[in-house]
């Protein structure tokens, strides 16, 4: 019958398998979609007949899937150099850096050299473990700041300092190779992320509970007559972020309305004071001013007016609320020595800033305020987060609600 296949010849797209005389490799290839959009012919090696035909239902099955083979060769390393430069655009520049710290200290010395269309899992796999056991005084360089006399690490003869890498830090390692193969993916120079083939722990957080109200009273109560008294009201009475307050500008408060907008934050990042936008879209929102933090600000503005017109000349004005003595950013290590000295003197030395953070949000769960608006008030992108990070059960909690079982005379 007319158009019937001939016995023994293969129609267009069917592909072929035979053995290589040179070396005794099978060979499987086939015409498909490259990541160029042409057609070509790709092949794949393996050491049996069965394996070489699995592999070439597998490279078929991808082609009808739409997942092209990649066509350009290039390593891993060439591939974060490119994938940073893609970072450095998209992200915040604190978010780059700490990518390119990541990429630039554990995964090229690691995986640099390989190609990027062979990485594979057990490649990724053996880079987790190497990152576990690798000692952080080395991979950073600190031998070479050492004092003069001190004992180096992991040389001559000396032994180990135990640095290794925290779950947290070995987590965000593995997070920052998943998300460059991802954009590979995206950009069809792989046919999948080999990275999420590839469990890490998930550190365990601690639960913030912030401080109890005559806690956080007593820390401002040492705080009043500073200049920085206001910034620790606004973050005890509206839970704003380190960075949220240091970047926070006069036009952001709103008096009239009784509002406050978190618009911008202020960062150290590779050694420089870094002015930019909030940490997410949910981050930067506006919220309601609550009448002690609108009366402790309008009396920090006029003091503000007297510094400013001390300062003469040398005021630069940014606009910010919480600025320098002359107007400009302040240094958020300056304001961690203060606060570090703060809470010795009111008697809670195991005190963190963010900890009043925690305050604002655990308060306003602890007075049955419904998540949703909680998550509203502290700008999370997730009312999961509010809850699990924040949302703690305290102990009379626990008794109250045992107590309303009403057991009979026992």
């Amino acid at each position: 019958m007319a158009g019937d296949r001939k016995k023994g010849r293969k129609v267009n797209g069917e592909g072929s398998i035979y053995q290589r005389s040179s070396d005794g490799l099978w060979v499987a290839s086939a015409y498909v979609y490259v990541s160029s959009g042409r057609i070509g012919r790709r092949s794949r090696y393996a050491r049996s007949f069965e394996e070489a035909r699995a592999k070439l239902v597998r490279l078929q099955s991808n082609n009808e899937q739409g997942i092209p083979v990649p066509d350009r060769t290039m390593t891993v390393g060439e591939y974060m150099e490119h994938w940073l430069s893609v970072v450095k655009e998209e992200k915040r520049l604190t978010t780059f850096h700490g990518y390119e710290s990541v990429v630039r200290l554990h995964i090229v010395p690691a995986l640099g050299k390989k190609r990027l269309d062979r990485l594979t899992g057990a490649d990724v796999r053996h880079f987790m473990g190497v990152v576990r056991a690798k000692c952080l005084c080395c991979t950073n360089g600190r031998n070479a700041r050492r004092r003069a006399g001190a004992d180096p690490c992991c040389r001559d003869g000396h032994p180990c300092c135990g640095r290794r890498p925290s779950p947290r830090q070995v987590q965000y390692i593995h997070a920052v190779l998943r998300n460059a193969l991802s954009n590979a993916e995206r950009e069809e120079l792989v046919s999948r992320n080999v990275a999420k083939l590839v469990k890490v722990s998930t550190p365990r957080y601690k639960i913030g509970k912030g401080l109890r109200v005559s806690q956080a009273k007593a820390l401002l109560k040492e705080a009043e007559g500073t200049r920085w008294y206001a910034l620790y009201v606004t973050a005890a009475t509206l839970g704003l972020r380190h960075g949220e307050l240091l970047g926070l500008r006069w036009e952001d408060v709103d008096f009239e309305r009784a509002t406050l907008t978190v618009a911008q934050t202020v960062a150290r990042a590779a050694g420089q004071l870094y002015v930019g936008p909030a940490k997410s879209d949910a981050s930067e929102s506006t919220i309601p001013l609550p009448k002690v933090t609108r009366r402790v600000l309008e009396a920090h503005r006029e003091r503000q007016e007297r510094e400013r017109a001390d300062a003469g000349e040398a005021w630069q004005d940014r606009g910010l609320v919480f600025p320098s003595t002359i107007g400009t950013p302040m240094e958020p290590r300056n304001l961690n020595r203060h606060f570090a000295d703060l809470r010795v003197r009111a008697g809670m030395p195991d005190v963190r800033l963010h900890d009043l953070r925690h305050t604002v949000v655990s308060l306003l769960l602890d007075l049955g305020t419904p998540p949703h608006v909680v998550q509203a008030i502290a700008r999370h992108a997730h009312v999961d987060i509010t809850m699990a990070i924040y949302a703690h059960t305290n102990l009379d909690a626990m008794r109250q609600a045992l107590d309303a079982i009403e057991w009979e005379d026992l």
